[in-house]
């Protein structure tokens, strides 16, 4: 049974203002920290990670119940359930497979020479802290939110096609909406929104809706994001982000090492359309071959 327009139109609403409301409560709360208690950077990041994961995931999962009580339709599996987990691993090596490319590719065209592997000692600490709390700060209550319930409610209403389209524009509206309401309030913008960040942030909302759509599941669009954020915080943009970087190299030019996210993003989405469509060739085989048995 399908959603009645009200009842689709106010869980869409109350699903994106849970995740706007989560994101800016999150920066108020690792504001208020460092102004009252004095925390330094990473007790600020732990404050967002923890504050976020905190207000939008039960949150979710409570609208979720309500979405499955009022269409009748419960999988049997659910997508963000913890049987699935293993697939965060097919997400990460997906884009760390995909990034390796890229290295390979500017390798061999001689767009960077000179690479040196670090010592994990160098790193590993920092990568693991960072990886929690990104994983409880974006990647986790972002795809459970976006590329889940609000992706779930959407399909409920329209096709596929339109439905993925539909939610990057919500994603894209959620950072908007954020940096609004942190200027109201008096405080410094946490995102310079421009027509560059706007378009990787679509990109970016159509492979992870995608990764999602092959895998079946959340996990495997939440271990591509978790992937993707630290190749770009500890490879790519090592020295912007102040992290110990993993390696290092020399650019024919700078900025060419700005071509691996491109590579992950767009390598990602045409791989993952050349994976569904082959879902769905075998699928429909499958039921011709079903139905010429049947009859």
């Amino acid at each position: 049974m399908k959603m009645k327009t009200m009842q689709w139109i106010q869980f869409i609403f109350a699903g994106w203002a849970t995740i706007v409301l989560g994101l800016f409560l999150a920066t108020c709360s690792a504001a208020v920290a460092e102004q009252v208690f004095g925390l330094p950077r990473m007790g600020q990041q732990w404050v967002q990670a923890i504050v976020m994961t905190a207000l939008i995931v039960p949150t979710i999962l409570y609208l979720y119940r309500y979405v499955y009580r009022i269409t009748g339709v419960k999988p049997r599996t659910l997508e963000y359930s913890w049987k699935k987990l293993y697939h965060l691993f097919t997400g990460m090596f997906f884009a760390i497979a995909l990034a390796a490319v890229g290295f390979i590719i500017l390798s061999t065209q001689g767009l960077i020479a000179n690479v040196q592997w670090h010592a994990p000692d160098q790193w590993f600490a920092a990568l693991f802290i960072n990886i929690i709390i990104a994983f409880l700060y974006e990647a986790f209550p972002e795809e459970l939110g976006l590329r889940g319930f609000l992706y779930d409610v959407l399909r409920d209403r329209f096709a596929t096609w339109l439905a993925i389209p539909l939610q990057m524009l919500l994603f894209i509206s959620v950072p908007i909406s954020v940096t609004l309401l942190q200027v109201l309030v008096g405080m410094a913008p946490g995102n310079s929104i421009h027509m560059g960040y706007i378009i990787l942030i679509l990109s970016f909302g159509l492979v992870l809706q995608l990764v999602r759509l092959w895998s079946g599941n959340i996990w495997a669009s939440i271990g591509f994001h978790l992937a993707y954020l630290e190749i770009m915080r500890f490879i790519v943009m090592a020295k912007a982000y102040g992290s110990p970087p993993m390696i290092t190299f020399d650019e024919s030019m700078p900025g060419t090492i700005g071509m691996i996210p491109l590579v992950v993003i767009i390598g990602g989405s045409v791989v993952s359309l050349v994976i569904l469509g082959v879902k769905l060739f075998v699928q429909k085989r499958i039921m011709k071959r079903d139905d010429s048995l049947t009859n």
